[in-house]
């Protein structure tokens, strides 16, 4: 079978836990960015989307890695890896499951966001600005002059964010044994991490700031916030999935 086949057939595996995840997600967040910005005092539409959205931004880990690699998990935990190998190469079976995957956490991730800030700022009514206090954002002039764009750009940023925390979690599915660790393990790096660098006043480095960087002060964003926390992440998986290898076969059970 070829990867378009591979891959259409470990999306079949995963569409209904995406879909609803998706579904739940874009319904949520639509109603957060339409409501909850009534106890805020705001200047622009797309503040309500940050406001409406900022507990997902704390929890996504939970949302890419639940949702997807159970499946995984429960392959190994079956032996059905043991039929796939004498079929195919393990490395070609693995290599369309993680690109399955990828697609659902883009989904789960990219669409929910985007359909939240239409809501937020075609849908609910119009923020009236509070001129009293100063205004400060992120690539500000994109996020006044052209919100929308600028929330569907971030919200692909966000989606590739979560491409990393996903492949930590398939890493662990890989070889775990526990099904608790490896869907809560990518959530609490993010936890720890953040718990980390905050403590070494690093804040700005924090992997929920590449994801988010509306939670710090604009002033101390730069390209290195974006960049930092997923390469730290990309260590991580390597050292894990080294380190896990040379204790546990991917079969192992």
């Amino acid at each position: 079978m070829n990867m378009i086949g591979l891959v259409r057939n470990e999306w079949k595996k995963v569409f209904l836990p995406v879909l609803l995840t998706t579904v739940l997600l874009a319904i949520a967040m639509s109603v957060l960015s339409c409501t909850i910005y009534q106890n805020y005092t705001l200047h622009y539409d797309l503040e309500a989307w940050e406001v409406g959205t900022e507990l997902f931004s704390l929890l996504y880990p939970l949302f890419v890695v639940v949702p997807l690699c159970w499946n995984l998990y429960y392959e190994r935990k079956n032996n059905f890896l043991l039929y796939v190998m004498p079929r195919m190469k393990i490395k070609k079976y693995l290599t369309a499951k993680w690109i399955a995957y990828a697609l659902g956490t883009l989904c789960i991730i990219v669409i929910p966001y985007i359909l939240s800030a239409v809501f937020a700022i075609y849908v609910k009514p119009p923020v009236v600005p509070f001129v009293e206090n100063p205004f400060s954002h992120i690539f500000e002039n994109a996020f006044i002059k052209a919100p929308l764009l600028y929330a569907v750009a971030l919200s692909l940023w966000r989606g590739i964010v979560s491409l990393f925390v996903m492949t930590f979690g398939f890493v662990l599915a890989l070889y775990c044994k526990n099904i608790f660790v490896i869907l809560t393990g990518p959530f609490m790096y993010s936890i720890l991490e953040n718990f980390v660098l905050a403590i070494l006043r690093l804040e700005r480095l924090r992997l929920v700031v590449a994801f988010d960087p509306a939670t710090v002060d604009p002033k101390v964003v730069s390209i290195s916030s974006f960049l930092f926390g997923p390469i730290v992440l990309s260590i991580v998986i390597g050292l894990t999935a080294f380190l896990l290898s040379k204790k546990n076969a991917v079969v192992t059970i």
